[in-house]
């Protein structure tokens, strides 16, 4: 383009100049025509095919990478980009850049996964511009497939290993345990240092010896995963939906439990049920539970904490521990939930997981530079005192309440779920 522009520059100068100009003006179009060939005869030449490897899954909140081999027909290195053609969950931000040689090529196309869902990838789009850069070759790649979105717990899972240490995913072997527990296990001779409490006496006096019990912990209790499907959990926390990192929570939690021994079932509901799963033991029920969680979606409608815990309490004939996975704005709102969630603290023993919301806690993280900035931490406070109050009168009912962000709240809840089970609280 350059030499183009430098011929026409030159061609607008005056003949009475110096009419040899038009030899340099012929010169210049000549040089321009030889690298418009030449940029049109290697693009033509270069004929690009592709081919792209797509995965049949992507963990939410993810990146998913296809594999590219790409074939170009050039006697030099070509530079493009190539941009896919996708359909939602699925997206990309940027053109992955491309340096297409002589033959086959590899590269990786990377896409975003914000959403769980069936995401489809129509096609590649690649770009090659010519070694010269006057012109550009577009071709469209037909690749049609499909990828689930579906529920990710690595994040939370490796989260969980560095917290319990090497035991997998902790508390898995709590039954071995010496003292843990309410399920008597044998006897065995006293020795100093243990609890004087837990001396059978009778035992002790048919032996003629001190005799201590040791406990393991219960299996084949109940755990129900509660999980609210309603508008506000539609809120993204760290680009993913908040039911998504409850649905993550959930699924690390059910594998503890199920290698623990204990029945897992799955309840959802918003403006009226939404799934449920029975209780079960077994890994087996692990692949039921997430068939049912993977086909949960955010509703646009407010929840019915009057229907959804109604419909479990029916469906419950024995005391169980109940995880709740839900979301207020504020005090007055979450009156009916408070209300119902203390029906069910009546029979059950429940824990109660709120995760923290950004556009709270954002505002009062940093010093106020404006007016509005200091509005809006003002209106941030009272929403932070409001939701204060909802989590202590629900303490109060004898409910355990979890609060903070999605990853340490994940943490507290696995531990909150060890320390229930060594201790034998749910009856």
């Amino acid at each position: 383009m350059l030499l183009a522009f430098a011929g026409l520059a030159l061609a607008a100068l005056p003949i009475a100049v110096d009419p040899r100009l038009w030899v340099g003006v012929v010169g210049l179009w000549a040089v321009l025509g030889v690298a418009t060939l030449t940029d049109l005869f290697t693009l033509f030449r270069a004929r690009p095919k592709l081919a792209a490897q797509v995965p049949a899954t992507a963990g939410v909140g993810g990146r998913v990478s296809l594999d590219v081999e790409l074939d170009v027909r050039s006697w030099k290195t070509l530079r493009g980009t190539l941009r896919p053609e996708v359909d939602a969950p699925l997206r990309t931000d940027e053109d992955a850049q491309v340096a297409a040689a002589d033959g086959i090529t590899l590269h990786e196309v990377t896409l975003e996964a914000p959403h769980r869902g069936r995401g489809v990838v129509h096609a590649l789009w690649s770009r090659i511009d010519g070694p010269l850069g006057l012109f550009r070759r577009i071709d469209r790649h037909s690749v049609e497939s499909s990828v689930d979105v579906v529920p990710n717990a690595e994040r939370v899972r490796e989260l969980a290993l560095a917290h319990f240490g090497s035991q997998p995913l902790g508390g898995v072997h709590l039954q071995k345990r010496v003292g843990d527990g309410g399920e008597l296990d044998s006897l065995e001779a006293y020795q100093p240092g243990m609890d004087l409490r837990k001396v059978d006496w009778k035992s002790s006096a048919r032996h003629q010896q001190l005799q201590v019990r040791r406990f393991r912990v219960e299996q084949n209790q109940r755990l129900i995963l509660c999980t609210d499907v309603g508008r506000l959990m539609a809120d993204p926390l760290d680009d993913v939906e908040r039911l998504d990192h409850a649905i993550h929570s959930m699924l690390l939690l059910s594998q503890v439990a199920l290698k623990a021994g204990d029945k897992v079932g799955v309840h959802a509901y918003g403006q009226g049920p939404a799934a449920w799963v029975a209780p079960s033991s077994g890994m087996r029920q692990l692949g039921r539970i997430r068939r049912a969680l993977a086909s949960l979606h955010a509703q646009a409608e407010e929840t019915n904490h009057v229907l959804g815990v109604h419909h479990l309490l029916g469906r419950l004939k024995r005391r169980s521990l109940i995880v709740i996975f839900t979301e207020f704005t504020d005090a007055t709102t979450a009156e009916l939930m408070i209300e119902h969630v203390g029906h069910l603290a009546r029979r059950h023993l429940v824990v109660f997981v709120a995760l923290d919301d950004p556009a709270i806690e954002e505002p009062l993280a940093r010093a106020p530079e404006s007016p509005e900035d200091l509005a809006a931490a003002v209106v941030a406070g009272g929403l932070k005192q409001d939701r204060r109050r909802v989590l202590r009168r629900l303490r109060r009912m004898g409910v355990d309440v979890i609060s903070g962000p999605p990853g340490p709240a994940a943490l507290q809840l696995l531990a909150r779920y060890v320390h229930i089970k060594r201790r034998g609280l749910i009856g």
